[in-house]
């Protein structure tokens, strides 16, 4: 990831971008439909059938992840952009309790 940032020259807005024929990162970012086939074909290269993963499953692995691992829900939205407060807080609301490291810090 930071050789991608380094070589890229990405200092603001999205990590994942397309590339030039001269294998340089654009600025725009990816399309949907981009995303989709770079999920699809890292799948096919495991192995693993397609509909294995998503990229909105991926995503919400990723808040699901965050909200286990105690991180602050307006920082988890930062980084996946996310925009629905109440949609976000679902994945923060299904982290079961005993397994939230936040529950230490209530003594």
């Amino acid at each position: 990831m930071v050789h991608w940032i380094e070589v890229g020259q990405i200092v603001n807005g999205r990590l994942f971008r397309p590339t030039s024929k001269a294998d340089r990162a654009l600025k725009r970012r990816l399309s949907p439909d981009a995303i989709y086939q770079l999920v699809k074909h890292r799948l096919a290269l495991t192995g693993l059938p397609e509909g294995f993963a998503s990229p909105q499953g991926l995503r919400s692995g990723f808040m699901t992840q965050a909200a286990l691992d105690g991180a602050p829900i307006q920082a988890a939205m930062r980084l996946s952009q996310h925009r629905s407060m109440a949609q976000e807080q679902k994945y923060y609301d299904n982290v079961d309790i005993a397994e939230n490291p936040a529950s230490d810090l209530s003594g």
